[in-house]
């Protein structure tokens, strides 16, 4: 039996020159786009965040079940820190387990796909083909939460 899940995301903004939360473009924004997703596994966790790259989600967990480009699914990121002033900062990226540090100056920063500031967060497709890896400047006990959403596409 399927099962769905339904991901939303709206942008909007006030133009430039609004005097009240002014935008980034002189005219307002109001994007919205919705799907409806085939989900055949949800993987759910809460993980304390290291100062030494960890193997987030590992593909070879997957991979003998998932064809490249069809299959795969959706990764929800978010970093549940809120102080601002600690250095809390989240980095994330795609490649083999032992690349190195992802923080700005380590042996992997170039590998690195994005940074989460605390509160903020993410949602995008996973080919499954590559290990998700996560790092920090400072360890951080229960600092990210990461849902995997797999789903089995249609060639």
């Amino acid at each position: 039996m399927a099962k769905y899940i339904t991901p939303t995301l709206t942008i909007t903004s006030n133009k430039y020159d609004a005097t009240t939360n002014p935008g980034p473009t002189s005219s307002p924004l109001a994007i919205s786009v919705t799907d409806l997703l085939d989900v055949t596994e949800v993987v759910s966790k809460i993980v304390t965040v290291a100062t030494s790259d960890a193997n987030l989600f590992d593909a070879s967990d997957y991979s003998a079940s998932v064809a490249a480009g069809t299959d795969g699914g959706f990764i929800f990121l978010r970093n549940l820190g809120t102080d601002t002033t600690s250095g809390t900062n989240i980095h994330i990226s795609c490649g083999t387990t032992g690349d190195g540090e992802l923080e700005d100056g380590g042996a992997a920063e170039a590998f690195r796909l994005m940074t989460l500031q605390p509160g903020e967060f993410s949602f995008f497709a996973w080919d499954m083909e590559q290990d998700v890896h996560v790092d920090a400047v400072k360890a951080v006990d229960d600092a990210l939460e990461a849902i995997l959403f797999v789903r089995t596409g249609t060639a």
